[in-house]
């Protein structure tokens, strides 16, 4: 990966903390994720379960939880948003799989 081209128009901002994940079809399958980055397009995370890209999420950060880029003030953090998957990595911590994740906001402003 450490080849492949910057492909977001805008900054990554590198701010990390947990979120939470659902499908947005009325299930109760929630499960937890880790935030990476972000930036005005969409977000970067990494999560114990695997997702086929082009697939819907919703998620949401901790209440209270606010974010915003110190570089653009423009530029913050959205505590719940509908995302699709635009491409998703397996890698490994301590010998276990986990995915890395990049997703697109659903919704621009």
């Amino acid at each position: 990966m450490a080849n492949d081209p910057e492909k977001r128009i805008s900054a990554r901002h590198p701010i990390e903390g947990p979120i939470t994940l659902n499908h947005p079809l009325g299930t109760s399958n929630e499960f937890d994720a880790h935030l990476l980055n972000f930036s005005e397009q969409g977000m970067c995370f990494t999560t114990k379960t695997k997702m086929v890209p082009g697939s819907t999420i919703m998620f949401k950060a901790p209440k209270g939880w606010s974010l915003s880029a110190e570089d653009d003030a423009d530029c913050q953090f959205r505590s719940i948003s509908m995302v699709t998957v635009r491409w998703c990595n397996e890698s490994s911590v301590k010998n276990r799989p986990i995915y890395i994740i990049g997703a697109n906001y659903m919704i621009h402003y």
